[in-house]
């Protein structure tokens, strides 16, 4: 007879029990519920300022990473040619001309912007 192992067996696995049964049973119940308690008690009294607190750190550290590559980013057409500069531009002068930009643009140029 062939036993073909399925790992999606829901059946009693008779030796995991065995096991949870020597690591999880105590002869000190009491003992083990009053360290369970202690934790559970501990958990609930960290407030929303606790979790802020632990979360800074690297919030900060995330957030100046993030400044120093889009700094970089941006800078990289700093040391460029002035020619090729000002027919390619960098993303900063896009965003300036943007910016300065106050009327929408005609039909003329959304289409001139899509054959490019």
């Amino acid at each position: 007879m062939i036993h073909e192992t399925n790992e999606f067996f829901s059946g009693r696995d008779d030796a995991l029990g065995a096991e949870l049964r020597a690591h999880l049973t105590s002869p000190d119940d009491a003992g083990f519920a009053a360290r369970m308690r202690v934790v559970a008690t501990a958990a609930a009294r960290e407030s929303a300022w606790d979790v802020l607190t632990r979360w800074a750190a690297p919030g900060l550290a995330a957030a100046a990473l993030l400044i120093l590559v889009v700094g970089a980013w941006l800078g990289t057409g700093a040391g460029a040619d002035p020619e090729a500069t000002a027919i390619q531009g960098t993303p900063a002068d896009a965003l300036v001309e943007l910016a300065g930009d106050y009327a929408a643009p005609g039909g003329a140029v959304v289409l001139a912007s899509f054959a490019e």
